[in-house]
């Protein structure tokens, strides 16, 4: 019974095969070929460790591009070299570089040397000494200030002649630098200054704004491009930001520093604040720009400046622009003075006193025929006077008299004027009147009764008096002083009785 499942099993797998067959679908284990099935290991399932390298294969990119080329054993470098190496390789002068070292024999002495080109003579920096493993370090390196910029070498030389090697530097090219006092100022103020960097022994042109327009000052730097401490006076300019440009006329790098600049505000002083006209006032001023002309106006800047005054560097004078003050100015006025230059102004008031002249006669009191001359004091100096007889608001009266005021505006016994033989006893008024300062002044005088024992000869008839000055201005300051020719008065009547020679009869 056993036996007869067996092969009815082995039928119905023979059959299903060849069904399988039949309908053209391929098995793992079949070909064309007459190759015989394999084994039944290859159907067994894959495991971790293969599914993992065909996930890691599946997962890698394929490289693109050329394929490097392998360094040959015979270009690498096997044996232990010298070698100097810098920190920085590349420095401004006077910065300071790092040098190290390896590979020479242990505890030797270490020459080194800074040169231009390999060979030139170069320049000895000191030595230092090499550790057991033939390294050294520590030692700093200052470029020399003149280097110029390029390439520079560091020798190391093993004192006894033995290994060398050398370092490659580079010095960068150098930044001018100028350094400021201040930096806010106004014009006239003199600035420190200090340059640092620029080429050894060149020409530094400075320039104010623009290199369009001429340098201000030049100045030289040293053999080390530099300038320790210098100065220089700040020009004109606008209110707010300026700039100072320094240029080198070798290396040709401009250095920009800015500048701020200040109003200013200039004062001015008279040497009087309260005068006379024909006076002479003096000014005295400070805070004006340095050097600059200051144009000094009257009560307006639309009129012509009635004097033109120089300041000095600081911006400064004294006692500069007399200027005589005319008749026809009278209470407050204003002189204006104006930079020519920053327009910075100032001013300053005075006050134009009038004239307060007196006179009088030289006696109080005569008789008709008695002459009389006058005296006076406050008058303006050299002008002329003239004398009038009868003068009110309403009438100018008679001239009867003229003369001239010394140069401090005083007179005394001056002009002459004869009493008429018509004058009536009373008081008698003179008005007198300085063409140049036009302020009337009086002078009284008590006229007596003639005697009537003494009979008076008539007088001449009266002509109009004719002020000889008034035709000849020119004589007004180069003719003395009229004297006046007195006249005695008259004699007294004899009494009765008596003779001619005052002897009684």
């Amino acid at each position: 019974m056993r036996k007869l499942l067996v092969v009815l099993g082995v039928i119905t797998v023979v059959s299903l095969l060849g069904a399988l067959a039949g309908s053209g679908l391929s098995l793992p284990w079949t070909s064309s070929s007459s190759t015989p099935p394999p084994s039944t290991a290859l159907l067994t399932t894959p495991s971790a460790n293969q599914v993992a390298s065909q996930a890691t294969a599946a997962a890698t990119p394929t490289m693109s591009g050329p394929t490097p080329t392998p360094i040959a054993v015979s270009q690498l470098v096997t044996s232990h070299t010298p070698l100097v190496l810098l920190n920085p390789s590349s420095a401004r002068p006077g910065s300071t570089i790092g040098v190290t070292g390896s590979g020479f024999d242990p505890g030797t002495t270490i020459d080194l040397t800074l040169k231009h080109t390999k060979d030139d003579q170069g320049k000895a920096l000191g030595f230092v000494q090499a550790d057991k493993s033939g390294s050294f370090g520590g030692f700093n390196l200052t470029l020399p200030s003149d280097f110029v910029s390029g390439p520079f070498l560091v020798i190391a030389q093993q004192h006894n002649g033995g290994k060398q090697a050398m370092a490659t530097g580079t010095v960068a090219a150098n930044s001018p630098q100028v350094t400021f006092g201040t930096q806010v100022g106004k014009p006239g103020d003199v600035i420190a200054y200090s340059l640092k960097g620029f080429a050894p022994d060149e020409v530094v042109k400075i320039y104010f704004n623009s290199l369009a327009s001429p340098a201000i000052a030049t100045v030289h730097t040293d053999q080390a491009g530099n300038v320790r401490q210098d100065s220089l006076s700040v020009p004109f300019g606008a209110i707010g930001n300026n700039a100072f440009i320094f240029v080198g006329q070798k290396s040709q790098s401009p250095v920009t520093v800015g500048f701020l600049m200040l109003n200013l505000y200039p004062t001015i002083t008279v040497n009087t604040y309260a005068t006379r006209a024909d006076s002479t006032l003096t000014f005295s001023g400070k805070g004006f720009g340095p050097n600059e002309r200051v144009l000094l106006h009257l009560n307006s800047v639309q009129s012509p400046p009635v004097a033109v005054i120089q300041a000095d560097g600081t911006g400064s004078f004294k006692n500069a622009a007399p200027f005589t003050i005319p008749f026809e100015l009278k209470g407050k006025n204003t002189f204006i003075a104006i930079g020519e230059q920053s327009q910075a102004p100032s001013t300053v008031s005075i006050d134009v006193l009038p004239y307060t002249p007196l006179a009088e006669t030289s006696t109080y009191g005569g008789r008709p025929g008695t002459t009389v001359t006058f005296y006076g004091t406050g008058w303006a100096r050299d002008e002329i006077v003239h004398v009038y007889v009868g003068r009110t608001q309403q009438s100018q009266g008679d001239m009867v008299s003229c003369f001239l005021t010394d140069a401090n505006g005083n007179f005394g016994a001056a002009g002459s004027y004869t009493l008429s033989p018509s004058l009536q006893a009373g008081q008698i008024v003179f008005t007198l009147l300085g063409n140049k300062s036009q302020v009337p002044a009086t002078a009284k005088m008590q006229v007596m009764a003639p005697d009537t024992n003494v009979p008076l000869a008539p007088g001449p008839t009266p002509t109009p008096f004719h002020c000889p000055y008034d035709s000849n201005p020119a004589a007004a300051t180069s003719q003395p002083l009229p004297t006046p020719t007195p006249v005695a008065p008259p004699p007294e009547a004899p009494a009765a009785g008596s003779d001619q020679s005052g002897q009684a009869g």
